[in-house]
């Protein structure tokens, strides 16, 4: 499939373009396949960095699970687009970790102690920074 070229600026309304179902809609595991596809069949035009990280740790009142694509231009600073997701926080061992990893895959990305944490927990809400 030929891949579709976005200006890095508008990472956000390509993102929104590549989505098959409504945002609000989307599970943290569906948010992973999404930015999965979104990466192969879109690409920032001139990047010398284009990867893909999942963050996640508690946020105030909140757990958090981070999706980020991280993208970079010769000579220009690194972009990033998250697509964030918000559980309610309850205190458990796996909830007071804080971390980040790289990942290429499904399976990499829900190997993750961040995503184990929430696999099984109701997003309250969802966002796109």
């Amino acid at each position: 499939m030929a891949a579709h070229w976005f200006r890095i600026p508008y990472a956000h309304n390509a993102f929104m373009r590549s989505l098959s179902s409504p945002l609000a809609s989307l599970a943290a595991a569906d948010g992973i396949d999404a930015m999965l596809a979104f990466r192969h069949s879109y690409r920032p035009q001139h990047t010398e960095l284009d990867m893909l990280e999942c963050s996640w740790g508690p946020a105030g009142d909140s757990f958090e699970f981070a999706i980020t694509r991280r993208m970079q231009r010769h000579d220009h600073p690194e972009a990033t687009l998250s697509l964030v997701f918000v559980f309610a926080y309850a205190l458990t061992p796996a909830r007071r970790l804080e971390g980040s990893a790289v990942f290429a895959t499904l399976r990499d990305a829900t190997s993750t102690p961040g995503y184990r944490a929430i696999a099984r927990a109701t997003v309250l809400d969802r966002r796109l920074d």
